[in-house]
């Protein structure tokens, strides 16, 4: 079994489209570790893939911000104010998708979640000592997370900690859309780099009157 493991979309539906478009035949099942709207322009769209392609996916900040299950004092600005507007542009059958997602989910080989296992959409793993509490709560030997947007493997007594990095508004200095593909009968894991038209996603950034610096760090990848 092949998987496609995928995060942080946030609302960027040509970085999505991209990266789907080169798996395809190449994964047995997509999955997502949420943060699939906010910050982009497209969330409704990005929902509408993710339910037609029946992609499975737990809920991430953005998610529980956007429903108002997630006060939008913890958010900084700019966050803020695009989960104000997805909660405006938010058509109500994709308001209902994303209030069904899980926190977390469990596979034969492994589990996902989108910050880590001990405070699901708040807590970010970007070092071992953080992640230690997680690996402790952990069932199976791999957990997946995303909510940093950074590509990252942990290591602790024989269990991994894996991030794919962002789809849709990647922080590691790369813009590229990024993902991972995880052969379950290989135990190995490949991550992966896209070009997408950024400009577009910018332009519908523009259009929507988005904060200027979540349009202009697209292009930096930070």
């Amino acid at each position: 079994m092949r998987y496609g493991i995928i995060a942080d979309i946030h609302g960027n539906l040509e970085a999505l489209q991209k990266v789907l478009l080169q798996v395809e035949g190449k994964v047995d099942q997509i999955i997502c570790l949420g943060d699939i709207v906010g910050y982009g322009p497209d969330p409704n769209e990005c929902c509408e893939i993710l339910k037609k392609r029946k992609i499975l996916s737990v809920a991430g900040n953005h998610e529980k911000g956007t429903l108002g299950e997630l006060e939008l004092a913890w958010f900084n600005k700019n966050a803020a104010e695009a989960i104000g507007w997805t909660q405006k542009e938010l058509r109500p059958e994709n308001l209902q998708f994303i209030k069904g997602l899980p926190m977390t989910l469990d596979f034969p080989e492994f589990q996902i979640v989108h910050g880590s296992l001990l405070n699901p959409v708040k807590e970010y793993l970007t070092k071992l000592e953080e992640a230690l509490p997680t690996f402790e709560l952990m069932t199976k030997p791999l957990l997946f997370v995303g909510h940093t947007h950074r590509p990252l493997e942990l290591k602790d007594k024989g269990k991994k900690i894996l991030n794919p990095g962002s789809i849709g508004q990647p922080r590691d200095g790369d813009p590229r859309a990024a993902y991972l593909i995880f052969d379950a009968q290989k135990g190995d894991a490949e991550w992966l780099r896209v070009d997408y038209n950024i400009e577009a996603t910018q332009e519908k950034m523009r259009q929507a009157g988005l904060p200027v610096f979540l349009v202009e760090r697209l292009r930096r990848g930070v």
